[in-house]
């Protein structure tokens, strides 16, 4: 198998991999986003809160990876991807799973993580939101043969200092997850904090 070292490459996976993840533990339900690659120093992704995208005469969610975290081990990758798709879910069928403007991931999906292959640990500021792979997550991982995404991109000063342009979808808010900092704890695709405007 060749090696994902372009970014249309990592896109391209995944695609593919929202798509098996969405026909196995959503029934194949959940509108197909546009997956970005961008970089997002403070999380490992986020979700846009409405469908800001048109493609054809569809309109769509965003589901961005960060570039800078994309050479995570591929579990940690799929968690994350899973994770935003739990928000997805949610959203689709009006499951309000944050609260606190977004910011605190409640019981609510708390349930629906661990009910779509997620377990899921308490942070004390940020509520349900450290997402791990379970078991039967990792079993369909490696099922399904999928590997590593060997590229990332480097952050700047600037990002890590919290003065570079950032990320944010057009056309409004959107949901960031994992938080990758040194005062949060870092698991499977862990997600710390949601930054979600649109509750």
């Amino acid at each position: 198998m060749k090696q994902t070292v372009k970014t249309s490459r990592a896109a391209g996976q995944l695609e593919k991999m929202f798509r098996e993840l969405n026909k196995h533990y959503f029934a194949g339900k959940l509108p197909e986003p546009i997956i970005s690659l961008k970089k997002t120093p403070s999380a490992y992704g986020h979700i846009t809160c409405s469908k800001v995208w048109q493609a054809g005469g569809e309109n769509k969610y965003e589901i961005n990876i960060s570039s800078a975290t994309l050479d995570r081990p591929i579990e940690e990758t799929a968690s994350t991807l899973l994770h935003e798709m739990v928000h997805e879910y949610c959203m689709e069928t009006s499951i309000r799973d944050t609260s606190n403007n977004g910011v605190y991931h409640n019981r609510r999906f708390k349930e629906q993580a661990e009910t779509h292959g997620l377990t899921v640990d308490h942070h004390e500021k940020y509520g349900w939101t450290i997402t791990s792979p379970s078991e039967e997550l990792l079993d369909f991982i490696i099922f399904q043969g999928w590997q590593d995404i060997q590229m990332g991109e480097r952050l700047a000063w600037s990002d890590m200092a919290g003065t570079g342009a950032g990320s944010k979808a057009p056309g409004g808010g959107y949901a960031l997850s994992a938080v990758p900092s040194s005062g949060a704890p870092r698991k499977f695709g862990s997600s710390v904090r949601t930054a979600r405007s649109c509750s």
